[in-house]
């Protein structure tokens, strides 16, 4: 049985593997042995694949991760996600500047998260729900909740737990420019603890059996 990835073709001395399919199985191992946390091995795969022009931009991305883990090199990290939002990659993008927010330089950090926030635009149709979370919080940060809040709904809409929790927050306490409202918290809290938010789970009072 042939794989899905793969074809041949007859080139008259033999049977030769196109490189883009060649290109397409080797990004497909290069995950599974990610997933599998043999990074060293799966980032090989990845700049094979690469070097065959297929996901430059995710190649860049994995090095920036790596790079991020135990003992990390920030430097570099920087450096890789920098290459992948040169190419607009997504997550390059939005970690980039989720790095540039962790090391307090804020207009840095807005400009990459900007471009991958945005609905229709970098980060898609409906925008990075992780760098909307970020903008959220820069946002909050700069004492600006109603914006915040804007941001975290785009979030949390995006399927981000994290964000659920901050509204189901705000909306319970209420705040500056946004009315209390505890039954539209307690949706953004059940729409968490259905998404097994642990905090959200133990907040939860769940019927009892009978």
């Amino acid at each position: 049985m042939k794989s899905p990835y793969l074809s041949l073709q007859s080139d008259g001395t033999g049977e030769t593997l196109q490189l883009q399919e060649i290109a397409v199985h080797e990004f497909q191992q290069a995950t599974e042995r990610w997933q599998l946390q043999n990074l060293m091995g799966a980032i090989q795969l990845f700049l094979r694949s690469a070097q065959k022009g297929h996901e430059v931009g995710e190649y860049c991305f994995r090095w920036g991760q790596y790079h991020e883990l135990p003992p990390s090199d920030i430097q570099q990290a920087l450096r890789w996600y920098s290459r992948g939002a040169r190419m607009n990659h997504k997550g390059s993008t939005t970690m980039l500047g989720k790095l540039h927010y962790a090391l307090g330089q804020k207009d840095k950090a807005e400009k990459w998260l900007r471009r991958t926030a945005a609905p229709r635009s970098y980060g898609g149709e409906f925008g990075d729900s992780l760098a909307q979370w970020f903008m959220g919080e820069m946002s909050f940060q700069a004492g600006e909740l109603r914006k915040a809040v804007r941001w975290w709904k785009r979030s949390a809409e995006n399927g981000d737990v994290d964000a659920m929790m901050r509204l189901f927050t705000v909306f319970s306490q209420g705040g500056s420019g946004i009315p209390r409202e505890p039954m539209l918290g307690r949706h953004w809290l059940l729409a968490a603890a259905a998404h097994g938010h642990q905090e959200a789970l133990s907040r939860v009072a769940w019927p009892a059996s009978p």
